[in-house]
């Protein structure tokens, strides 16, 4: 079993966790929570670590991993990453035990929801983003694995065209590389224009935050203990589900549409959802804005 391939794959996942605490360290910084920095320092220090410490011992590996490999560097990841997502959470005031932090940092990055937290307005700040940035990185990990996966001749899967060359042989390293960091800027730009809806719809700019890293990730977690205490006016419920359509298209239908190489037949249920799901929108905005409530809580469960 190449071992050292799967540390240095193993190490690259870690920095993005590098990034996260330390955007949390600004955060802490400029609006004076200071009590919070210590617990994003410590995650910092110890992600950064690990992963260089990783990406060091499998440098000069030999870097293409079978299909059994990848599943073992895919459990290894999400072993891993919980484990540094749960450290602020056990590090934080709140005396929250290792294990309950274990599992609110599972529930974050699989898009659960599942809370330890009982009423959420309380918590810190920072805290809260960290929870909401858990949900973004899950997100985008899982569609990183997607392409892990189904990059093996062994699947036949739609998807495949993603990975594949047109005569059926798996595309070099270079094209797999280019094609997740495609899938990061576009993760990226759909989150920033979720948030920019929310904002523009007068939703207070740190739940816009939040709230876009959620339903980009399509996870459960949300900064307040209710969602009607963010989403009230008509055009912020047009918006929130206009956000959460798009949230749960198949990413790879949108990947496609930018590539301009959408195979209609391929993709007909996510366009019959679209289209429906629209004209369903329309007619309930036409006839009665009480049906939107309605709406955000059928696409929100």
């Amino acid at each position: 079993m190449n071992l050292k391939g799967i540390s240095y794959y193993l190490g690259l996942f870690c920095f993005p966790i590098s990034i996260l605490a330390f955007i949390n360290i600004l955060y802490s910084s400029y609006f004076d929570y200071f009590l919070s920095i210590n617990s994003y320092v410590t995650t910092l220090i110890v992600s950064f670590t690990i992963g260089s410490s990783l990406l060091f011992f499998g440098k000069k590996s030999e870097k293409r991993i079978n299909f059994i490999e990848q599943l073992l560097l895919i459990i290894l990841v999400y072993l891993m990453i919980s484990f540094f997502i749960a450290l602020p959470f056990y590090l934080s005031n709140y005396q929250v035990t290792f294990l309950n932090s274990l599992f609110e940092s599972i529930s974050g990055i699989t898009g659960t929801g599942f809370s330890i937290f009982k009423n959420i307005k309380y918590l810190d700040p920072t805290l809260i983003l960290w929870r909401s940035s858990s949900q973004w990185i899950g997100g985008l990990y899982f569609l990183f694995f997607l392409v892990l996966i189904f990059s093996n001749k062994q699947f036949n899967y739609k998807m495949n065209e993603l990975t594949y060359s047109g005569d059926g042989r798996i595309n070099s390293e270079s094209n797999i590389k280019d094609l997740l960091l495609r899938i990061l800027i576009l993760y990226s730009i759909l989150s920033f224009i979720i948030f920019l809806l929310l904002n523009i719809s007068e939703i207070r700019m740190f739940n816009s935050l939040n709230l876009s890293m959620s339903l980009v990730s399509t996870g459960g977690f949300i900064p307040t203990n209710s969602l009607d205490k963010i989403i009230s006016t008509k055009p912020q419920k047009l918006i929130f589900i206009f956000s959460l359509l798009i949230s749960m298209l198949n990413f790879f239908l949108i990947l496609n549409i930018f590539e301009k190489k959408v195979i209609i037949r391929e993709h007909k249920e996510d366009l019959y959802r679209v289209i429906l799901s629209f004209i369903f929108i329309l007619l309930v905005y036409v006839n009665n804005y009480s049906g939107l409530n309605i709406i955000i809580r059928v696409l929100s469960s």
